[in-house]
């Protein structure tokens, strides 16, 4: 044992001094300490920000499609800003918006939180699709809850669940314009049975369905192009990157060379062969509406997300058995087969977990790890996180639209829905003054 430490020493030693292992452990750690400093820097940052919360309300009778709450979106992408590499050292960050659909015991309303410096922003997007919304500062409906969650010491009970996209963020979910009928000129809300489930809710009962949204870059679009051209069945092609260039352009020249130099004169140039005909022309009409989908998707600008589902109680009345499937199930309608949907993240963020074998033998685990899931998820949920949760969600404006948008009138039962009750209009112009 000794002998083998002492073999195991000298190899470190020797890696460490005689092979210059150090300058490789130097530049680790100062690459840590680097990030950690950003890390804390993009901390004060955005503790210095200043947060509104505010709820809108939309008149009774709205006829406004989906397709507006899209155009507020896509203003709402304004937030995006390119810092430059000193910036970002000193903790500047892009910004975010929670996006909220609440139900208070069975009240409909949507709240936003965003930075204070955004928020004639927000306004200016929904007045000019909404003209007769009105807009007001309301307090955190969550600032009495408690921080951290101790089962023991509060009365209440809760469950969540983050959603993820089922497929690559490049294939879309199903969108509002798969619910227009243009030959029944009829619309079907794809909201309306969310709306629904939120408003069946007891008084004591609270159900949220949180989007926060951050902008990004389309870089991550060249990516989705190579899955095009797979599902096209083009044939690969070497990118541009520094790998390729020395090893398919730059070696591939040397060999040519050196082949020629010692195989005597060269033969002469083949003609090179004829490419090869597009696959397009042999995919199905299925397979061709996918592609287009995807290729309609990443036209639009995109939204980092982070989609999560939230329900409490008392816990002597909670009633997970019939709200769980319920809200689920409503979001069902945005699952295309051959497309994309979202499904909730049961393996990681959801915040109940079955047995596997033996109930008696695992509960003490099962206890454990659901009482991280929660804690976990309270954190992230409470504080409208765009980094805490699992994995990267991407939505356009379009998905967003769909997740997100004020209820169409004809097509959704709005009684329980937060809205306009007075009509604002100019004053008569022969009204005496003074």
């Amino acid at each position: 044992m000794i002998e083998t430490l002492n073999e195991l020493w000298s190899l470190l030693t020797l890696v460490l001094v005689d092979w210059y292992g150090w300058v490789l452990f130097l530049w680790w750690l100062i690459y840590m300490l680097f990030w950690l400093r950003r890390f804390n820097n993009a901390n004060q940052y955005i503790s210095e920000q200043t947060w509104v919360f505010l709820e809108v309300k939309v008149e009774e009778l709205s006829e406004r499609s989906p397709m507006a709450m899209e155009q507020v979106f896509a203003a709402l992408h304004a937030i995006h800003q390119n810092f430059t590499w000193g910036e970002r050292f000193n903790g500047k960050t892009i910004m975010w918006c929670s996006c909220e659909l609440v139900s208070f015991g069975g009240k409909v309303s949507y709240i936003f939180k965003i930075p204070e410096r955004f928020r004639n922003l927000l306004e200016s997007a929904i007045f000019a699709q909404y003209p007769k919304a009105e807009i007001y500062d309301i307090e955190d409906y969550l600032k009495n809850m408690p921080y951290e969650y101790y089962p023991d010491k509060v009365d209440f009970e809760f469950w969540g669940t983050q959603w993820l996209k089922k497929k690559h963020n490049a294939y879309p979910i199903r969108t509002f314009g798969a619910f227009e009928h243009p030959e029944q000129k009829t619309f079907i809300d794809p909201l309306a049975n969310v709306i629904e489930v939120l408003s069946n809710l007891q008084p004591y009962e609270l159900m949220v369905s949180q989007i926060v949204i951050r902008p990004i870059d389309d870089k991550w679009k060249e990516h989705a192009k190579h899955l095009l051209d797979k599902l096209k069945g083009a044939p690969p092609k070497h990118g541009n990157n520094w790998f390729d260039i020395i090893f398919f352009d730059w070696m591939g020249k040397i060999l040519d060379g050196l082949l020629g130099i010692f195989s005597g004169p060269s033969e002469p140039e083949r003609p090179k062969p004829e490419p090869l005909p597009s696959q397009m022309l042999h995919k199905t009409e299925g397979e061709k509406q996918v592609i287009a989908s995807i290729e309609h998707a990443l036209s639009k600008i995109y939204f980092e997300i982070k989609f999560r589902l939230f329900y409490m109680a008392p816990k002597d009345k909670i009633n997970k058995a019939l709200r769980i499937p319920e809200v689920i199930g409503a979001y069902r309608n945005f699952d295309d087969v051959a497309l994309n949907g979202p499904k909730p993240d049961v393996q990681h963020t959801w915040t109940d977990k079955a047995y596997k074998l033996s109930e008696a033998l695992e509960r003490p685990y099962l206890q454990r790890n659901i009482l991280t899931r929660k804690r976990r998820f309270w954190h992230a949920f409470l504080m409208r996180s765009v980094w805490r949760g699992i994995g990267e969600t991407w939505m356009n404006t379009e998905e967003l639209a769909s997740l997100y948008h004020f209820p169409v009138a004809p097509n959704v039962r709005v009684s329980q829905v937060e809205r306009v009750t007075t009509v604002k209009s100019a004053p008569p112009p022969d009204l005496p003054v003074g």
